[in-house]
C-alpha cells in the first residue's frame, strides 16, 4: 500500500508543479473524438506544456454508450501524445456527475471507487458532460489541498 500511496503522491506533486508553473490550459474547441470498432468513441485531452514542463499529462476517454472510462498518463515529450506511465484510472460516476480516477496504478478488483474514497485514498475528480470543450481535473487528498488543472482536446495522431 505504501508504494501505491507514493505513486499517488507523485501524481499530486506533478499536478501541483503544473499548476504552480502556470501551465493551465485555456478553453479550446472540440475534442476531436475518434470512433473505433464496436462503437467506442475515443478522445484525448492534454495539459498545456512547454519545454520547461517535465510532466505533461494526457487523459484518454473512451465512451461506449453510457459507459465512460478514463486513464490519465504521463506523456513523453511535449508536442505529441505518446503515453508513458499510467498515473490514474477510473470511470464516470453518475451520482457525482463526474469521472473519478483513483490515483496510482491499482487493480480494479482491489478497491471499488467508493471504498477508495471512503478510506481516504487520493483521487482525481473531473466534472463531465458530453460535448465538453475543456475538462477541469481536481486532485482530492484527504486533509490536503485541492488543485485544479485544465485539459484541452488534443488534435493530432
Amino acid at each position: 500500500m505504501n508504494a501505491k500511496m507514493s505513486v499517488g503522491l507523485c501524481l499530486i506533486g506533478a499536478v501541483l508543479v503544473l499548476a504552480a508553473c502556470g501551465k493551465v490550459q485555456e478553453q479550446s474547441k472540440g475534442a476531436g473524438p475518434k470512433n473505433n470498432a464496436g462503437g467506442v468513441v475515443v478522445s484525448k485531452w492534454k495539459t498545456q506544456n512547454s519545454s520547461t514542463s517535465k510532466a505533461p499529462m494526457g487523459l484518454v476517454l473512451e465512451e461506449a454508450n453510457e459507459r465512460i472510462t478514463a486513464t490519465l498518463y504521463e506523456l513523453k515529450g511535449t508536442n505529441s501524445f505518446v503515453v508513458g506511465d499510467k498515473l490514474a484510472a477510473g470511470n464516470y460516476q453518475a451520482a457525482q456527475k463526474a469521472i473519478i480516477l483513483m490515483a496510482g496504478n491499482l487493480p480494479s478488483n482491489l478497491f471499488s471507487v467508493e471504498e477508495w474514497i471512503a478510506n481516504g485514498g487520493p483521487y482525481l475528480k473531473i466534472p463531465f458532460e458530453r460535448g465538453a470543450t475543456n475538462l477541469a481535473v481536481t486532485t482530492v487528498v484527504k486533509n490536503g489541498p485541492e488543485v485544479t488543472v485544465n485539459l484541452t482536446p488534443f488534435k493530432g495522431d
